[in-house]
């Protein structure tokens, strides 16, 4: 676990207590994302510079499909924490012009898995450690539809339609997620 790992905790702790109501933790991560005032203008770049050649039909799904790994790698390995061992980016989907699927799948290792336990401590946090690991990844992801608006100028939103949780032997936990977007 990177020292950046835990302070990214401990921010986001700071001001949402991890909790999804009144948009809490959104609008937390969405202010995470903006600090990255290198890393984040240049994510939006790379979806402009994709942009004309799907915009005359407004395929914005289908960019995101053809990109997946770069846009949302970038937004979770460089945005966001996340470790680029533990994160898995799988079947890919794009059925419509305005709809995109992806399965995301996240590997904690012990060491993040303490950094949340600690922060949850510290700031006498109540709530399951596993929930918590499962809105990170979930909400980290949501975050992403107000860039997609600003660059595509049209409403976007994520939404999950399953997650799963698996406790490996080693201790380590993965959440997989199925996060599906949605021009509005």
């Amino acid at each position: 676990m990177s020292v950046n790992f835990k302070k990214f905790i401990s921010r986001v702790g700071k001001s949402s207590e991890f909790k999804p109501l009144k948009n809490q933790l959104m609008i937390s991560l969405q202010k995470e994302s903006n600090r990255k005032y290198k890393k984040y203008p240049h994510l939006l770049q790379l979806m402009k510079d994709y942009w004309p050649e799907y915009a005359a039909r407004s395929r914005i799904s289908h960019l995101l499909k053809d990109h997946h790994e770069e846009i949302f790698g970038f937004l979770l390995n460089s945005v966001f924490p996340f470790r680029k061992g533990g994160l898995t980016l799988t079947d890919p989907e794009a059925p419509t012009p305005v709809d995109f699927k992806l399965v995301y799948k996240y590997r904690y290792n012990k060491k993040e898995i303490e950094a949340v336990e600690e922060v949850m401590k510290e700031l006498n946090i109540q709530g399951n450690v596993d929930g918590i690991l499962k809105r990170l990844l979930i909400f980290a992801v949501s975050s992403f539809a107000p860039p997609i608006e600003e660059v595509f100028e049209r409403p976007f939103a994520f939404q999950y339609s399953s997650i799963d949780f698996e406790v490996h032997d080693d201790g380590e936990k993965e959440v997989i997620a199925i996060i599906s977007g949605r021009e509005q």
